[in-house]
């Protein structure tokens, strides 16, 4: 009896962790999504897209260094998981040529199904002064420097290698990932965002550092809707109708203007000025919410410093997850590898809002991932998962007050880059002054 019981597949109890991966991803959503696409007519296709897309998550989560080693994990895991359903396919190439044939938009359409349900999962964190708050940003993976990869997607540089450029956009207060773009090395994250902002939320804030600046660029966020918080630097220039002696004088000041001699045939966009101060450092930062009341300087300063939190989660994505480096030889491969790795982050900052609700901002990637390793490993040998799946609740940032600096004493390839200057800034005569709100008064009547 014994001997017959060997090489079974235990069935896993409804209160553990696949259970909870069937709350966490409602069947709506999964009837949702494939209503999207044709369903296949051949019925011996292994790879469906369910599959895929938790092959390729669960791929992202497991901790071997080879793609081999974390499909073999993975497929595992999937059998165990859907042990009375049929298997997926046996090898890795399989994988890869199915997912290629799906591609990263059908994985992203499965995120935005999802997300739908976000607001209401994460409760009273999903609002901040009011706001609804995301914070963007980019950042480059390597890839393997073969000829496919450096044909298809360039080099940034001389001296660098093929590359993917990733741009996230983030929910501040809670850390989850909101939407993202990806593609070759020299694409722009302005470019993604304004791929992104249909699936903002109206009158969303937008949070960013010194690279999304541009007339044109945030007069299309604006006439969106969305309101932006960005820093500014000496690449912006501001016209004020009464010009101060001092640049700081500019700090909630009426009448800023930017309007760059040629604008397309764009209004005028009217901004604000925030001045920080800090450690005798200025930050200058532009908003076209103008009214104080609603975004304040204690506010803006608060807001600014949480922008930080989309950097960590890139740096979790890379050094805690261990995804510095997109591992497929070819550029199709790449791209579906990358997607698949960035919703496994995605999943897993989810993971922590249904788990510790207003505390998902304390999240810790470590303690959650080292945790959901360990799940699936037990799911692979057929062991309860309860207990572990308790640890998830545990999985916090550390709250103990450190004595000294955590930064490293000697680190001699650190980028020493010096920060943005001052805006520039440029008086208007009366002429310049008339023009303007004549366009701003032709802007008004056509809106109403």
């Amino acid at each position: 009896m014994i001997m017959a019981m060997e090489g079974r597949v235990r069935k896993p109890n409804r209160r553990s962790w696949p259970g909870f991966l069937n709350r966490m991803i409602p069947a709506s959503v999964w009837q949702a999504w494939a209503r999207q696409f044709p369903p296949a007519s051949d019925g011996r296709i292994a790879w469906t897209p369910k599959y895929i897309l938790l092959t390729l998550v669960f791929m992202g989560w497991a901790a071997p260094r080879s793609l081999t080693q974390r499909f073999h994990e993975a497929r595992e895991s999937l059998i165990a998981w859907f042990y009375d359903r049929a298997r997926p396919g046996r090898t890795f190439p399989g994988l890869v040529d199915a997912a290629c044939r799906t591609g990263t938009t059908r994985l992203r359409s499965f995120w935005h199904c999802l997300r739908q349900h976000v607001p209401a999962r994460v409760g009273a964190t999903w609002t901040w002064f009011g706001w609804e708050i995301f914070a963007t940003d980019g950042s480059r993976e390597d890839t393997a420097r073969t000829q496919a990869n450096e044909a298809e997607l360039e080099r940034c540089g001389e001296k660098t290698h093929p590359q993917w450029w990733m741009t996230w956009l983030v929910h501040l207060p809670s850390l989850l990932l909101w939407d993202w773009r990806q593609g070759p090395g020299t694409s722009s994250e302005r470019g993604h965002l304004l791929e992104m902002l249909s699936g903002l939320p109206k009158a969303a804030l937008i949070v960013a550092d010194a690279g999304f600046v541009g007339f044109e660029f945030l007069s299309r966020i604006a006439e969106s809707g969305r309101h932006f918080l960005v820093r500014c630097g000496s690449n912006v220039q501001l016209l004020v109708e009464e010009r101060p002696r001092n640049i700081d004088d500019l700090h909630d000041r009426c009448g800023i203007y930017l309007w760059p001699g040629v604008h397309g045939g764009r209004p005028p966009l009217r901004v604000r000025v925030i001045v920080l101060k800090r450690r005798g450092k200025r930050v200058y930062l532009l908003t076209n919410v103008l009214e104080s009341t609603r975004l304040s300087r204690p506010m803006a300063a608060q807001i600014y410093a949480a922008r930080w939190g989309i950097e960590l989660n890139y740096r979790a994505f890379k050094c805690t997850m261990e995804r510095p480096k997109v591992l497929s030889k070819t550029p199709a491969p790449g791209d579906v590898e990358l997607a698949g790795n960035i919703l496994a982050m995605a999943l897993l900052r989810l993971h922590a809002a249904m788990m510790l609700g207003v505390r998902a901002g304390r999240f810790s990637v470590a303690s959650g991932l080292h945790v959901i390793r360990r799940l699936m490993e037990f799911l692979r040998h057929g062991r309860a998962t309860a207990v572990l799946l308790k640890m998830l609740q545990l999985a916090l940032l550390d709250d103990y007050e450190r004595r000294s600096s955590k930064r490293a004493r000697d680190w001699p390839h650190k980028k020493r880059e010096q920060p943005p200057r001052p805006p520039k800034m440029r008086g208007l005569n009366r002429h310049e002054i008339t023009r303007i709100h004549k366009a701003l008064a032709h802007k008004g009547a056509q809106d109403s």
